[in-house]
């Protein structure tokens, strides 16, 4: 495989991480913000190495990875193409399971870490500064979104000349926690692979509370390093999503050109296709979506089941003014 081509040279784009637990409406705003003019949303960036490259999953315009013209050209741009065996893709996924885990974030925060793990995440910045400006170049957009989420992948990036923004993407957490209870099928899976799942994993109200906070906290921390963090609640979004997503891009430092939020009105959103790897199964969807609340779980959800979200995320709770 050879070396990336001239796109090394570029200057790097803007990246908007966002961040916070899943299944709190990060899929929706992803989608909002790939449809301005200038912007690009490519999912779970995190995941392409083992989603996209190694099982072959569809990309959100429905294609199989390997078929898509958007990725096989960021690919060629960058790397001079995808590794021709899931084995060179399973060579990245160590890398990445090695290095991207929240129990290194001291490590990932002071420099200090091992020789081996050093190296790996000297290679895992490599190759994702090449697919960011790979991505731009191949979109011609300045502000890329990933929905990757993951705190430990922030602090990794944190650490390169990458113009990094993160957006906290908070929801009511007992909504949050009813979700993780559900199953909910992955249809982007292609693979008979041993150990890939149809379904997306299922998590108790205790470890989606647990995760609602340590997620949400460790992502405002960064602002202590000097990144860029601002939080927008989900329920804010879908009241007003205009004005919401007005402040986001300013957020991002994107200049907003009129007409581009056409797209939006007072209680819909017009979808188009996008290129997103791995995510919500949200990421399929296209045309007029209507933008109404989740919340089946203020009917359905038991009452102990609620009060031990509650204690378990009291203080980001009532810092985003979720109350009892």
């Amino acid at each position: 495989m050879t070396g990336p081509d001239s796109t090394s040279g570029r200057a790097l784009p803007t990246v908007l991480m966002l961040g916070g637990f899943g299944r709190s409406g990060s899929t929706l705003l992803e989608r909002m913000l790939g449809d301005v003019p200038g912007v690009v949303a490519v999912g779970e960036v995190l995941h392409l190495w083992e989603r996209g490259v190694r099982d072959d999953e569809r990309c959100g315009c429905g294609e199989p990875f390997s078929r898509c013209p958007f990725w096989r050209e960021v690919g060629q741009r960058a790397l001079g193409g995808w590794p021709a065996s899931p084995s060179e893709a399973d060579a990245v996924v160590i890398d990445r399971y090695d290095v991207v885990r929240n129990r290194h974030l001291p490590g990932l925060v002071t420099g200090l870490l091992r020789r081996r793990r050093r190296a790996a995440a000297r290679r895992l910045l490599d190759r994702h500064l090449a697919l960011y400006r790979a991505v731009s170049a191949g979109s011609g957009a300045g502000l890329v979104v990933d929905s990757s989420k993951h705190p430990a992948f922030a602090y990794l990036l944190r650490r390169s000349e990458l113009d990094l923004r993160c957006l906290v993407v908070a929801r009511d957490p007992r909504g949050v926690a009813w979700s993780w209870q559900k199953t909910v099928g992955r249809p982007e899976v292609t693979s008979s692979r041993e150990g890939v799942s149809a379904d997306m994993p299922r998590y108790g109200v205790a470890v989606s509370a647990v995760r609602w906070s340590l997620y949400g906290a460790l992502f405002h921390a960064l602002s202590l390093l000097g990144v860029p963090v601002d939080v927008i609640r989900y329920e804010d979004l879908l009241a007003r999503p205009r004005e919401e997503l007005q402040r986001v891009l300013s957020f991002a430092g994107f200049d907003v050109q009129p007409g581009s939020l056409s797209h939006l009105d007072a209680t819909s959103v017009t979808m188009s296709t996008h290129h997103t790897v791995a995510g919500n199964p949200m990421r399929f969807r296209t045309g007029r979506v209507d933008l109404r609340p989740d919340t089946e779980w203020r009917e359905r959800m038991p009452r102990l089941d609620r009060l031990v979200v509650e204690l378990l995320t009291l203080p980001l709770r009532l810092w985003y003014g979720y109350r009892r």
